[in-house]
C-alpha cells in the first residue's frame, strides 16, 4: 500500500537526485531550444475576426483580431503597424504579436515579434517575417520564423 510517507520520501529522493545530477553535470546550457513557426492568417476584409492555422503545438487553429494598431494608406498601398491578438481554438492560450508590414495590390511583407503570451503559451518568445498573398476576399498572411 502506498502511503503519504512513502510519497514524501519518493519526492525527496527525486529532488535530491535532480540536485546531484545538476551538481555533477555542471551548469545547465542556457541557450533556448528554437523551433520553426509557420502560421497562416486568412484575412477576409468583410470581417474583423480572421481564422488562422499553423504548426504551434496545442494551438494549431484559432482566431486573430487587431489590437492597438495604425493603418496608413498611401498611393502605392499602405503600412500596418500594430498588435495582432491570436487566440487558440478553445481559448486555453494565445499570444500578442507586434507586426510592421507594407501592403499593396501585390501582397504584403513585414516583420513580427511575439510580445506577450498567456495560458499555456505564457513565456514563449518568437520573431520572424511575414509575407501576404492577395485573395479574392482579402489577404492570406504567412508568419514564419522561430520560437523559443
Amino acid at each position: 500500500m502506498f502511503t503519504k510517507s512513502m510519497a514524501r520520501t519518493g519526492a525527496a529522493g527525486a529532488a535530491l537526485g535532480t540536485l546531484l545530477t545538476v551538481s555533477v553535470a555542471g551548469p545547465v546550457n542556457a541557450d533556448p531550444v528554437r523551433f520553426p513557426v509557420d502560421v497562416v492568417v486568412y484575412n477576409d476584409f468583410s470581417s474583423e475576426v480572421a481564422a488562422f492555422e499553423g504548426n504551434i503545438p496545442g494551438c494549431e487553429t484559432g482566431t486573430v483580431v487587431n489590437g492597438d494598431s495604425l493603418t496608413r494608406f498611401t498611393p502605392w498601398g499602405g503600412v500596418f503597424v500594430g498588435v495582432k491578438e491570436f487566440t487558440c481554438a478553445g481559448g486555453e492560450g494565445g499570444v500578442d504579436v507586434r507586426l510592421t508590414a507594407r501592403f499593396s495590390d501585390m501582397g504584403s511583407t513585414g516583420t513580427w515579434t511575439l510580445i506577450n503570451g498567456w495560458g499555456f503559451l505564457e513565456g514563449v518568445k518568437a520573431t520572424g517575417t511575414l509575407t501576404g498573398t492577395v485573395t479574392p476576399v482579402g489577404i492570406d498572411d504567412r508568419y514564419t520564423g522561430s520560437a523559443w
